[in-house]
């Protein structure tokens, strides 16, 4: 069952009092606007704390980014297409994602069967795991039929992204 976003704050703002972490007037709005999204930028965080309080700077919000990464609240992934995504994935179950490279949609899921397979490779290589992502490209079904229109058009690939520190 999905947790509403107060009680995701409720969670966070409990495990930041635990660690003794300062939760400003400012980190409060970054963190509550944080949790409120299933995956976001750094850049859609700062708009939407800007539109919430406008005197929150750009370094704030990297700056509790990267405190909440520490803690473990979030994570950070690099899609590969496009800026890396944030997710708040503290008490949350473990997923893997579908991300389309067109219009940049992610879908989360969980599937046992890979999970299972993962695991017999483990065992089999005697690894100790750690963690691990599982992310899969393509289109969404709604960009593969705007591709399936246009395929007279010739595109270019999607562009990797180079990671840029803005602080």
């Amino acid at each position: 069952m999905a947790r509403s976003v107060e009680e995701r704050f409720a969670q966070v703002e409990g495990l930041m009092r635990q660690r003794s972490v300062r939760l400003t007037a400012s980190r409060r709005v970054v963190v509550q606007r944080a949790v409120a999204f299933l995956h976001f930028t750094a850049e859609e965080l700062v708009k939407d704390v800007r539109r919430a309080d406008p005197s929150i700077g750009r370094a704030t919000v990297y700056r509790t980014l990267a405190l909440l990464q520490d803690m473990g609240v979030i994570e950070k992934h690099d899609f590969r297409y496009g800026p890396p995504n944030y997710e708040v994935t503290f008490a949350k179950t473990h997923h893997d994602h579908l991300m389309c490279v067109t219009c940049g949609e992610i879908i989360e899921f969980q599937e046992p069967r890979v999970e299972q397979l993962q695991d017999e490779v483990v065992r089999r290589y005697g690894y100790q795991i750690l963690s691990h992502t599982y992310k899969l490209y393509g289109f969404c079904s709604k960009c593969h039929r705007a591709q399936e229109k246009a395929r007279w058009v010739k595109r270019a690939p999607p562009q990797l992204h180079v990671e840029e520190i803005v602080a």
